[in-house]
């Protein structure tokens, strides 16, 4: 499903939130891959949007669970930021939890930006989950019966009321989060008083059957697209996250989703969580309406859906393309959980002794916390009266289904997002537990006692690359940034943005500077990026005229030269040790040493008079521009460092630092721009408030 698609005439920007998940990444892939210019945010850095080649750039904003003024605040301001300049449809499309409160503050983002999100109104009727208890009692919605326990005493009057078994939920919170089954008064009475009464909690009754999830499109109360499907497997196993999921047909649900949006004037996404036994006489149970994107969706576009796309359009007023037919039986992984659910069901399905069951939650939960080492001796212990070659074989045939199903790292050529898909390995080490987004932990973005303070805003810091390609150059600029303590914006010809936002200046490397600017001779057939050159030109105009540190790396180091009126060695052949044809692994180590003078602001900053560097270009500088002075001078007489001391921070470099970030003398150039850079963000905001909006 995620083949190349041509590029669309609707083609637009769209900024995304929750930008540290998989699903985030899912829905930034199948706009990309329509043209879509891809812009995602998050309240933390290096998210899996980061490291992404279907995503132009990123940003920050405050957390929206415990700073929700802030959050707006920040996301209103970058809305205004990035709103296109060339009249293409712009759509704002919240991933996550936070969509509710985006729809309620629908006036602070329209008309400047399109919300991809359902009506306040509408959402309302359905969250939390005592909403939608009233709505499936007033519109007649097949259901389980509900009651709505808003104090004590309605609990100790109801509950002994009722039989049992019965539901226990809380609600808010997603996922599973809170539900227990009781299977007494007494027990709902403990279980009802331990989730508190404000919002009121429910009392539910047992629905048979298997859990189905059913995902849709509406406009204006009318179903648009629709696909359904169930998980396999989940991890932890009762009441977990989806490991394997599978298509099934839609039809079953047609008629009480179709009720459901009529009776909420619905527009835009939603995911319904329905019971069913499974018999043509059994009507699906309604259980939960999530007014968002859901941890299912590559599930659904893999299967021919494809929603974000189909959101979008119905967002910008455009027909819908087809719509696809899901393809039942289908079935789809997620990246490293599905194993462990596997391990948790042979275990469950196992007759086995105490202490076997006892071997098998301690084997759990130190896979879980990445403890892979003494898998075999683990797996001898929790065995029981399994034989060890019987467990190897079932792992085996979990391990063969499982290599089979695709996944959302597996789906395209992406291969750094596994960078950001890091975000769930840590979580589990770190926390023992997975990420929000798919185990929807209410709170868990929350530090000590529940509350997380915003983190002091870095610099920022804009990197000029082309328009397309560059990725993992782009990436590696990015990672040091932020290890100095900065963030890294991406600056191309058709992403301007305003000086005043911009603390500091990285000048990228890149093809060949355009001959012609420094008298030179255009090579035949060679493609230059002359609205890269043009771009760049006006950036080092504004970092002049607003005093910004400026680093220029490889061709950003030549840009400098050749924009002060010097020139460059076109051919490097006739110097020895040239390197013209570096291989990857010469891209990532130090090979050559230079000399570096002193007394100069890059030789105060690496503190050493010889430094080992990468040679990976073809071109150098010669005649050098005015004002700028030698600072490293390779032994075969390439200079390998410029700067002009006459301005705050202004050195070039030919070598590429961001690749050689693992040893710390090149991280202190990096650091050295970073700190430049805060200083002069300090000093601007003494004289006039920060064009940003934060704070």
């Amino acid at each position: 499903m995620f083949d190349k698609k041509p590029a669309s005439p609707a083609a637009g920007r769209v900024i995304l939130t929750y930008g540290r998940s998989l699903m985030a990444l899912v829905i930034a892939r199948s706009l990309a891959q329509r043209g879509v210019e891809v812009i995602g945010c998050d309240d933390v850095d290096l998210t899996v949007l980061s490291f992404s080649k279907h995503v132009q750039e990123t940003f920050t904003v405050a957390p929206w669970r415990t700073a929700p003024e802030q959050f707006l605040d920040d996301l209103e301001a970058a809305v205004r930021d990035y709103a296109p300049r060339d009249g293409r449809p712009y759509v704002l499309m919240p991933v996550f939890a936070e969509a509710e409160l985006i729809a309620r503050h629908r006036d602070r983002f329209e008309p400047t930006v399109k919300l991809a999100v359902p009506e306040w109104k509408s959402i309302d009727l359905v969250h939390p989950k005592h909403h939608l208890a009233r709505l499936v009692e007033q519109a007649g919605l097949p259901a389980p019966r509900s009651w709505i326990i808003d104090s004590d005493d309605a609990l100790a009057r109801i509950a002994p009321e009722r039989d049992y078994p019965l539901i226990v939920k809380p609600s808010t919170g997603e996922g599973g989060r809170g539900v227990s089954i009781a299977a007494s008064p007494d027990a709902a009475i403990t279980q009802a008083r331990e989730l508190g009464f404000n919002p009121p909690p429910l009392l539910q009754q047992f629905a048979p059957g298997q859990d189905y999830c059913v995902a849709v499109l509406a406009r204006q109360g009318r179903l648009t697209a629709m696909m359904a499907y169930r998980n396999l497997t989940t991890f932890p196993r009762k009441a977990g996250a989806g490991a394997m999921r599978e298509t099934v047909d839609a039809e079953p649900f047609r008629a009480a989703t179709e009720q459901l949006l009529s009776a909420t004037a619905w527009t835009g996404l939603a995911e319904l969580d329905f019971r069913w036994a499974g018999g043509p006489a059994d009507a699906p149970q309604l259980i939960e309406v999530n007014p968002r994107f859901w941890a299912g969706i590559f599930h659904s576009i893999q299967t021919a859906v494809d929603f974000p796309w189909l959101l979008y359009l119905q967002t910008i007023g455009k027909p819908l393309d087809d719509v696809g037919q899901p393809n039942i039986g289908a079935r789809t992984k997620t990246p490293g959980v599905w194993l462990l659910a596997a391990i948790e069901e042979i275990a469950a399905s196992a007759p086995r002794s105490a202490a076997a069951g006892q071997a098998w939650r301690a084997l759990r939960d130190r896979l879980t916390a990445g403890q892979w080492a003494d898998l075999r001796r683990d797996l001898g212990q929790a065995s029981g009266v399994q034989s060890l070659g019987e467990i190897t074989a079932r792992l085996r045939a979990a391990l063969a289904e499982g290599r089979q199903a695709p996944s959302e790292l597996s789906a395209d050529d992406d291969p750094l997002v596994g960078l950001g898909a890091l975000f769930v390995l840590s979580s589990l080490v770190k926390h023992g537990r997975l990420p929000d987004e798919l185990t929807y932990e209410a709170g868990a973005d929350a530090g000590p006692g529940g509350v997380r303070t915003r983190r002091s805003r870095r610099p920022t810091i804009g990197v000029t690359m082309p328009d397309h390609g560059e990725t993992p150059a782009w990436l590696a600029l990015k990672v040091a940034v932020w290890l100095a303590g900065g963030r890294a914006v991406r600056l191309t010809a058709r992403a301007p943005r305003d000086p005043r936002t911009i603390d500091g200046l990285i000048f990228g490397g890149g093809s060949d500077v355009y001959p012609l600017s420094f008298e030179g001779q255009p090579k035949p057939g060679y493609r230059y990026d002359l609205a890269r050159g043009d771009m760049e030109a006006s950036w080092v105009l504004a970092a002049r005229r607003h005093d910004l540190p400026v680093l220029g790396v490889c061709r950003g180091a030549q840009m400098l030269n050749v924009l002060a009126g010097g020139a460059l060695h076109m051919d490097l052949a006739a110097f020895e040790g040239a390197n013209l044809k570096p291989t990857a692994w010469q891209k990532l180590t130090a090979r050559r040493a230079v000399a570096v003078r002193r007394t100069s602001r890059f030789g105060q900053i690496v503190g050493r008079g010889r430094l080992m560097v990468n040679v990976i270009h073809q071109q150098a500088i010669d005649q050098l521009g005015v004002g700028l002075t030698v600072a490293a001078r390779q032994d075969n007489g390439v200079i390998q460092a410029i700067e002009d001391r006459s301005r705050r921070f202004w050195i070039g470099v030919q070598f590429h630092p961001e690749l050689l970030i693992y040893r710390p003398v090149h991280r202190r150039l990096f650091k050295a721009l970073v700190e430049a850079a805060r200083r002069r963000r300090a000093e601007r905001s003494a004289v006039a408030p920060d064009p940003r909006g934060g704070g």
